[in-house]
């Protein structure tokens, strides 16, 4: 470690310099193209200090405090459990988060003492770089993200002394904190801040209610001072990926609330007020009975609200966990199997609700289901919702969808090689399932390349998948079968119809097509297969089956 320190010495010497020495070779040289060159040496130098300060922040050394946040000690019953929020832009994007720990509900807010004059809500690009208030993943202060970033504004420059900003941590009840809660990159102004004069100042209060509560800061590295409870950067600034200007912060008991109130800091002169502070995860002590809620959300293509066989999970639906209050406590949405989960509760009375996956899917189970934890009983993982797809661009007007596959071929009673049955080919001609997602998709191939023999038996299936959201009735269903073939006996096989279908029928050449002539597409010159379909409630898939032999 005291290697890397003279090299970081060594090179900020050589920075120095050099900026003098441009000074000196180019008086007449203006600020802005004097920047330019600074800009690019800045980025000359990151790289060198990148390269040789890895070791230090990521290494194994044993004595360095700033590597890790120290850990606390929780009450007995508790055990230390992470904010987790997500990434976002903007402190209306932020706030709107509803944050929750093994059932502690967190909220994040933000003021202003000049209303629109001090906190930079939206992304900004600035001498190349993005500026703003946002939750990212990237590294800050030498932690890895998410990290909270709260920026005071390069569009509100410059900043009216005694202005200030701050970020408040509410918790929905008093709290332990499991670790210190730690402040990222508390700095002010250096050489790569040429013309401009920062100066980070932050105080921190935390209450207890309406009550005090005693906090102690300690730097975790060089670039700051700590006064009681506020703490000011002092020294040159330093890069993302360095914790020079962290700080810890340990408040004396349990907290329902922690302010950071940042103020623009005068020590080196009339502040700019152009300058970002993050602020790392909260850890928090909370409730260890292991309570959980979850189970799948699925693709009910059958509507009966049972996840059967072949019925596949939907992917990122939503759920909101709620209290017995009504308030929402957590929300999550399902993996590529369409499983969730909510975990870490403590006994109680919850709600778990799913919202519709999107327009194409209506529900065939109850969107809300109630949910008691209870010491018997600390698990459900039995809590399903099943939606029922609508089918693509049709979510509310009836409509059915049809094609018609080849499935198989045989001779001699064996499968004809050379063609595979069972993925999905599409049809140059048709486009009617080549928007639906894959497992939707319907399996066969349009046009069969193997050549075929007399004798030899194919199986056409036709399939059909109805939407919107009402029952299409009284579906009828007619095929002609191929000239040049004959209708092999006792094929038909029949899925998906409604309750009042029949089994499907064969109707000889030349005979009568009765109630079907106008569903028939031709003559009835060679046979045709009929079904009468009834009743199919919307989002149902099925398929008219039939074999064929090649005369």
């Amino acid at each position: 470690m005291k290697l890397v320190s003279k090299i970081l010495k060594r090179i900020q010497v050589i920075f120095n310099r050099v900026f003098r020495l441009l000074l000196l070779l180019y008086p007449r040289l203006s600020n802005a193209s004097l920047l330019k060159i600074i800009k690019r040496l800045r980025y000359f130098f990151l790289i060198i200090l990148v390269a040789v300060t890895q070791v230090a922040i990521f290494g194994t050394a044993p004595n360095q405090k700033v590597v890790a946040q120290t850990s606390g000690v929780c009450p007995v019953g508790t055990v230390p459990t992470l904010v987790n929020w997500q990434p976002a832009v903007g402190v209306d994007e932020i706030s709107a988060q509803n944050l929750n720990a093994g059932g502690v509900g967190v909220r994040l807010s933000f003021a202003e003492s000049i209303p629109g004059q001090v906190i930079e809500s939206n992304l900004v690009e600035f001498r190349n770089e993005i500026y703003g208030t946002r939750i990212d993943n990237e590294v800050y202060g030498g932690l890895p993200g998410p990290n909270l970033k709260f920026h005071i504004g390069i569009g509100k420059n410059p900043a009216p002394v005694g202005s200030s900003a701050t970020l408040t941590i509410n918790f929905d009840r008093p709290v332990t904190l499991a670790s210190p809660l730690t402040i990222l990159d508390v700095d002010r102004d250096g050489a790569r801040d040429l013309g401009f004069t920062f100066q980070d100042r932050v105080t921190v209060n935390a209450f207890n209610g309406a009550s005090p509560v005693d906090v102690t800061l300690q730097s975790l590295g060089t670039t700051t001072r700590v006064t009681g409870n506020t703490v000011v950067g002092i020294n040159e600034n330093s890069f993302p990926n360095r914790p020079d200007g962290n700080v810890s912060v340990r408040p004396a008991g349990q907290v329902t609330s922690i302010q950071l109130i940042y103020e623009p800091g005068t020590e080196f002169g009339p502040p700019r007020q152009d300058e970002t502070i993050g602020l790392a995860r909260i850890n928090i002590c909370a409730p260890s009975i292991n309570g959980s809620i979850g189970d799948t959300v699925f693709n009910d293509r059958n509507g009966n609200g049972i996840q059967d066989q072949g019925e596949r999970g939907i992917a990122n639906a939503t759920l909101i966990l709620r209290g017995a209050d009504g308030q929402e406590i957590s929300r999550t949405t399902t993996n590529s199997s369409g499983i969730y989960g909510f975990t870490g509760l403590p006994l109680a009375s919850y709600t778990v609700e799913a919202l519709r996956p999107n327009d194409d899917f209506r529900p065939t189970t109850n969107t809300t289901l109630a949910v008691e934890l209870t010491q018997a009983n600390p698990i459900r993982l039995d809590i399903d919702f099943g939606f029922r797809s609508t089918a693509v661009g049709a979510a509310d007007t009836p409509n059915i969808r049809l094609i018609k596959r080849i499935t198989n071929a045989t001779r001699n009673g064996q499968s004809i090689t050379g063609t595979n049955f069972n993925t999905f080919v599409p049809d140059p001609n048709n486009d009617n399932d080549d928007t639906l997602p894959t497992p939707e998709r319907f399996q066969g191939v349009p046009n069969l390349e193997t050549p075929v023999q007399s004798g030899d038996e194919i199986e056409y299936t036709v399939y059909f998948l109805t939407e919107g959201n009402e029952n299409i009735t009284n579906v009828r269903f007619c095929d002609l079968v191929p000239n040049g073939t004959t209708f092999t006996n006792n094929s038909i096989g029949i899925s998906g119809a409604g309750t009042d279908a029949d089994g499907g029928r064969y109707l000889t050449p030349l005979a009568p097509l009765e109630t079907f002539t106008n569903i028939c597409p031709g003559s009835n010159n060679n046979g045709a297969v009929i079904a009468n379909l009834g009743s199919i409630p919307g989002g149902r898939f099925g398929f008219v089956r039939f074999r064929v032999t090649i005369n």
